[in-house]
């Protein structure tokens, strides 16, 4: 019997003739950059709750205060939102979390990195969006949540995501795109917004001094 061959894949390659579709690799970055929303959000969900465990390994039966509203609640709140129109423009009003817009129907869409960076944006701020007749997204900050501003030492996690950490120890999560553009790296000395009630999860930055 005649012995069977294994036939080896090959990756393709492009000739010299042939060039990559811009429009392929923007939506190929567009999907990386969602990904990495949706795990970065993933990671700050799992950070509110651990505050919410912390409180509850803590109560103490004899003072319910310190059983005290969440994080999350006191973060994003419980604000009336409301979708309308405006000179035949829809207008819808959102809660930004630190990465996404909340609407009152609890659908999570994207916030432009850039927009939230300029913006010095962080959880709780109250945004309006108008979606013009061409598609056009126009964000406009209409309600700012109380902040404050702290001083931090720019970090990286194991999976290369920037931090900004306390004097305290309190870690905060950065908008990376703004990290990466500018060059920043870790070490640097940063001045952080974070909202007034938050107890750790987004923070914009101020400035930075570099070292």
């Amino acid at each position: 019997m005649a012995e069977s061959t294994k036939t080896k894949a090959v990756k393709p390659t492009l000739k010299k003739s042939e060039s990559i579709d811009p429009e392929v690799m923007k939506k190929h970055q567009q999907m990386i950059n969602f990904l990495r929303n949706e795990i970065a959000n993933v990671e700050v969900e799992l950070k509110k709750m651990k505050v919410i465990l912390d409180q509850l390994v803590n109560f103490d039966p004899m003072d319910i205060k310190s059983l005290s509203s969440t994080e999350g609640d006191d973060t994003i709140g419980n604000a009336e939102l409301n979708t309308y129109s405006e000179e035949w423009v829809e207008v819808i009003e959102w809660l930004f979390d630190g990465y996404f817009m909340i609407g009152a129907d609890q659908k999570k869409y994207p916030v432009p990195m850039n927009y939230s960076s300029k913006t010095k944006l962080i959880p709780g701020d109250m945004l309006k969006l108008k979606v013009m007749p061409d598609g056009k997204f126009i964000y406009k900050l209409i309600k700012p949540a109380d902040r404050k501003h702290l001083r931090a030492i720019l970090s990286r996690t194991d999976d290369n995501k920037f931090t900004a950490v306390t004097d305290e120890g309190t870690v905060y999560f950065l908008n990376q795109a703004a990290v990466t553009f500018f060059k920043w790296t870790p070490w640097d000395e940063l001045y952080i917004i974070i909202n007034e009630k938050d107890k750790g999860s987004f923070a914009a930055i101020e400035a930075i001094i570099k070292k």
